[in-house]
């Protein structure tokens, strides 16, 4: 599956990303609690050097022209912020573009599938109070690969742990939901 250039754009920064949690989670364990934001901040995909790398990938001066339009485009779009750091920019995607790229890898097939062959399972109870919380929630259970099996139990065959934790603790509803990880016995 060809992917356009925005799609594409949005994958790369998403696995830039992806790439600086692992080391931080490398170098930092989990157990060592609360990470030092200086710390964070400098494993963000640096404005400049994601702009060199695809002026590099798109050598027509036309192509080149338009990076900045095309940036401004995707900001417009609210799939990503550039936030200014401490002598530098870095590009960062948004909860809108997070989306939009987990949209992006469940089309084309790029969801990795648990090697166990297990499920996760998501089960939630969610109070009426924080209905808009819930809807949301619901959106990006399906975003992520999610299915519904009843009304608040969800289940996902892809490797979405990650992702479901962060979730559940962008909305602050770890008060509200489990996760599980299942099997189907055959009887």
């Amino acid at each position: 599956m060809k992917l356009h250039l925005t799609e594409k754009f949005l994958l790369d920064i998403y696995k830039l990303i992806k790439i600086k949690d692992e080391i931080l989670n490398t170098l930092i364990p989990a157990h060592a609690g609360h990470k030092s934001r200086a710390f964070l901040e400098i494993f963000w995909p640096s404005y400049y050097d994601v702009k060199d790398y695809y002026w590099e990938q798109h050598k027509e001066k036309k192509q080149r022209e338009r990076f900045n339009k095309f940036i401004s485009y995707l900001k417009n779009k609210g799939f990503l912020n550039i936030k200014d750091l401490k002598n530098r920019k870095a590009i960062v995607l948004t909860s809108k573009g997070l989306e939009k790229v987990l949209r992006i890898k469940i089309s084309s097939g790029k969801m990795k599938q648990r090697d166990d062959k297990k499920w996760q399972m998501v089960l939630f109870d969610i109070p009426e109070q924080r209905r808009k919380d819930r809807d949301l929630f619901r959106k990006q259970l399906k975003n992520l690969g999610y299915q519904r099996l009843q009304k608040s139990i969800w289940v996902c065959p892809y490797d979405v742990l990650n992702l479901t934790q962060q979730l559940i603790k962008n909305y602050k509803l770890d008060r509200f939901v489990r996760l599980l990880l299942v099997e189907e016995i055959k009887i």
